[in-house]
């Protein structure tokens, strides 16, 4: 939604490029505590000649999102038009493809994956640290402590990994390189299918193109949940078009490249059978479930029930950034760690359903397409209430969120408001408490980031928490006081 009266906001658009340039700056000046050292750079874009401190990267970093996050929440409050011109994009993705990814490790241990794939092994079960006697120039780039950690991606992540590998060669720099194209590619392409959905193209390039969290986390630091969220963009947009079969097959390609992004499996199917009329919802709803077996079954056969195995197994983490942390903390001093683990798990996963109920009831009314509402509330309580999040893992939160923000009427945007501004604000949170990414710092900077990690982002996570019953109660007030006749 626009307001007539703002057709600018300048303050708002410096902000938003000055926060995107600092991001830049640290992925342009090679290896540091966010960026990990990825040796010499064959045919790919070189460093710029400096090299970043240690607290410099950390002011830049957190600098850049602050920047980003209030540009963002100037715009929910007054909103303005994002106008992007295809040379804007042409450009910024120029400006991402030279750069490194920084933020975490995570694109080393994709680059290994993919070179122990292409070189005949198995990355479900070969680990980092053992291939090749530890020599091989582009798996011993991987930074501990995943040099002892085996793939925990899908089929269809990791086949894209060992495609990057494969056009790298032996040196690591260029394989990232490649894997970088590729996330541009999907992040792009996201914002096309997004506007394919209908999406006014400035509200997809605020809430996605542009978006601080979306860009910092997720295309700067190269995860491969960008290429997730284009697939969950993809089934969508073709569910919505009553494209059934087809969406499945999207589906399944979005879950096995990372298993949660399923969930817009989940939404099809909740939306096709809540569907009133129409020739046999039941029937759509088979094709949806077969398009996506279609994929998921032979994918995973194909790489063994070993790796089905690993990729499940690795949802029991517990993040420091995430108040459940606590909880876990508490009960490994009464019992042991597995069963601790497994409580904690259990509880959180309680958590989201109640969030999910929340979000549902605070969300009715905003829009008619059920799929949108049901994956922007699944999405989102899987966020705020999940036991292990991190930055990049609210991809598909903010994919769903621009699809639904394009969706409302002048009223549902005046409701959905102050649940955004909790979002944007939580968000730009859980990216400062993992900067500057790296698991080894220096004493200093580790006590300050960890403790913001410990301390700032579970706080913050239960205030949205709060406001969240806050406002339900609020509603719920507001529907049970009959009006005067």
């Amino acid at each position: 939604m626009t307001d007539p009266r703002a057709d600018r906001d300048p303050i708002g658009l410096v902000l938003l490029t000055a926060g995107i340039g600092l991001l830049l700056l640290v992925g342009a000046s090679g290896t540091s505590l966010a960026l990990p050292p990825l040796g010499a750079n064959g045919w790919a874009p070189p460093s710029l000649p400096w090299q970043l401190g240690g607290w410099s990267v950390v002011a830049l970093q957190t600098a850049g999102y602050v920047l980003g996050g209030i540009s963002l929440w100037r715009h929910v409050r007054r909103p303005t038009p994002l106008r992007l011109r295809w040379w804007h994009l042409t450009l910024l993705a120029a400006l991402v493809l030279l750069t490194a990814p920084f933020g975490t490790a995570d694109h080393t241990n994709y680059a290994a994956y993919g070179r122990i794939l292409v070189e005949g092994g198995d990355p479900w079960s070969a680990v980092p640290a053992d291939w090749r006697g530890g020599l091989d120039p582009v798996v011993q780039r991987v930074q501990d402590p995943w040099r002892e950690a085996t793939s925990v991606y899908g089929p269809v992540g990791t086949w894209l990994m060992g495609l990057s590998a494969w056009l790298g060669g032996e040196v690591a720099r260029q394989v990232v390189w490649v894997w970088q194209v590729l996330v541009v590619v999907a992040w792009l392409g996201t914002r096309e299918l997004l506007v394919r959905l209908g999406t006014a193209r400035p509200t997809v390039d605020r809430w996605w193109t542009t978006n601080v969290v979306v860009l910092g986390a997720g295309v700067f630091g190269a995860h491969v949940d960008t290429l997730a969220a284009c697939a969950v963009a993809a089934a969508l947009g073709l569910g919505l078009a009553r494209r059934p079969l087809l969406a499945g097959l999207a589906t399944g390609l979005a879950a096995s490249t990372k298993l949660t992004a399923g969930v817009v499996g989940i939404a099809l199917l909740w939306a096709l059978l809540e569907t009133k009329g129409g020739p046999r919802p039941w029937s759509r709803a088979a094709r949806l479930v077969l398009g996506a077996l279609l994929v998921i079954v032979p994918a995973h056969l194909l790489i063994g029930v070993h790796a089905l195995t690993r990729i499940t197994e690795a949802g029991g983490g517990i993040s420091y950034a995430m108040p459940w942390r606590s909880i876990y903390t508490v009960l490994d001093l009464v019992t042991s760690e597995p069963v601790a683990r497994t409580a904690t798990t259990w509880i959180a996963a309680a958590g989201c359903v109640v969030l999910a109920l929340a979000l549902w009831r605070l969300t009715e009314g905003l829009t008619e397409v059920v799929a949108v509402r049901v994956l922007f509330v699944l999405t989102t309580a899987y966020s705020l209430g999940a036991g292990y999040v991190l930055p990049w893992y609210e991809l598909p939160q903010w994919l769903a969120t621009a699809a639904l923000v394009g969706l409302l009427s002048a009223e549902g945007w005046r409701r959905f408001r102050p649940l955004l501004l909790l979002l944007v604000a939580r968000s730009v949170v859980l990216a400062l408490a993992y900067v500057p990414g790296r698991v080894r710092l220096p004493d200093d900077i580790e006590t300050v980031t960890l403790g913001f990690r410990f301390v700032a982002s579970p706080l913050m996570t239960l205030a949205v928490w709060a406001a969240l019953w806050v406002i339900w109660r609020r509603l719920r007030g507001c529907r049970t006081v009959a009006p005067r006749t």
